[in-house]
């Protein structure tokens, strides 16, 4: 490949006004101009972008970056696709930076060496400061994903969503409604939870409360089919579980039809995750609602374009609103594809 050196020779100019030429910079006469691109062209020069990423310190790229540990980084498969999909139409890419933690002291040293304009971090649990300390240091704009902090985060509002859920069970004369978790509610403040345990059982209890209601927390880890029959008992005529993810429906409805329960005419089980499970059978028994990994993308990157390039380090956190576009259907046996067919048709 021809270099700016050679160029230079070959239109008898210095390297620093074939440099100015490309660049549009500098007091050049057009004819010089005119003259220094022809050799340009004729010699099929191409300008090296990892030198001009370097100088420029613009990679056009941003890294997706997460601890080599699965239970404290998680990146749901459509929030991802989204990512890489919103990027393009801003030119950058997405680039997937796995960190050890033994490799963390390296990155403080010299974060510029990931090569990134930008980061999204994938850490949802556990103690962030060290991260979050070498990216505000090093001034590279940081965007964190699916974490609940003041500043610098895109999540979903699980409170909320969890709470219009409820809500809406409510409207439609579903009263006994209980809540399927992971632990005891006094105990999930803990940084090792997942802000979502806490938000989406805070959210259904605040619901009940304020309708007059009594919550009834039930432990995924201690439910029986003595205590699944008890609930339902307790909460007739309508009984709906709102189980917090897809394993605890799925163990639910286990327990339901060991104890003879015919779901879903006699219990409604619903539960959130990032998407339906596509399965018609499965969908007509259990009832997804989707967590709007869809749109966290969006507003992540829109955070990170008034970041980048401005003086700002911290932009204000935002919660993502679920759909209640899906709320309707949580009480009824419709396939999932129908529903997004007809959503995507309004």
């Amino acid at each position: 490949m021809p270099t700016q050196a050679a160029v230079a020779d070959a239109a008898g100019v210095s390297q620093q006004t074939v440099s100015q030429v490309l660049s549009g910079t500098g007091r050049i006469s057009e004819s010089v101009r005119r003259h220094v691109l022809d050799v340009v062209n004729r010699l099929d020069y191409r300008p090296n972008k990892v030198a001009l990423a370097l100088r420029n310190n613009v990679h056009g790229t941003i890294g997706l970056i997460g601890l080599g540990d699965n239970n404290r980084s998680f990146v749901p498969n459509m929030l991802m696709q989204n990512l890489q999909t919103s990027l393009h139409r801003i030119n950058k890419h997405l680039s997937l930076i796995p960190v050890m933690n033994d490799e963390i002291k390296t990155v403080k040293e010299n974060p510029a060496k990931l090569g990134i304009d930008g980061a999204f971090l994938s850490i949802t649990k556990g103690d962030v400061s060290s991260m979050l300390n070498i990216f505000q240091s090093a001034g590279i704009p940081e965007i964190w994903l699916n974490i609940k902090m003041p500043n610098n985060c895109v999540y979903p509002d699980d409170y909320e969503g969890a709470s219009q859920v409820t809500t809406f069970l409510i409207s439609q004369q579903h009263t006994g409604i209980g809540y399927v978790g992971y632990n005891r509610w006094q105990d999930l403040n803990s940084v090792d939870w997942h802000y979502s345990v806490k938000d989406r059982y805070m959210g259904y209890k605040d619901a009940m409360v304020e309708s007059g209601l009594s919550p009834v927390h039930l432990i995924i880890g201690e439910m029986t089919t003595t205590s699944l029959l008890e609930f339902m008992r307790l909460a007739q005529p309508s009984p709906v579980l709102l189980c917090y993810e897809l394993s605890m429906a799925l163990r639910v409805l286990l327990f339901a039809r060991s104890a003879g329960i015919d779901v879903p005419s006699r219990l409604k089980i619903i539960y959130f995750h990032e998407s339906p499970f596509w399965d018609n059978d499965l969908d007509s028994l259990i009832r997804c609602i989707p967590v709007p990994n869809d749109k966290l993308a969006e507003v992540a990157i829109d955070m990170f374009n008034s970041k980048n390039g401005s003086r700002t380090k911290n932009a204000r956190s935002v919660a993502v609103p679920y759909d209640p576009y899906f709320f309707k259907h949580l009480l009824t046996t419709r396939s999932y594809i129908e529903i997004m067919e007809e959503k995507k048709e309004s």
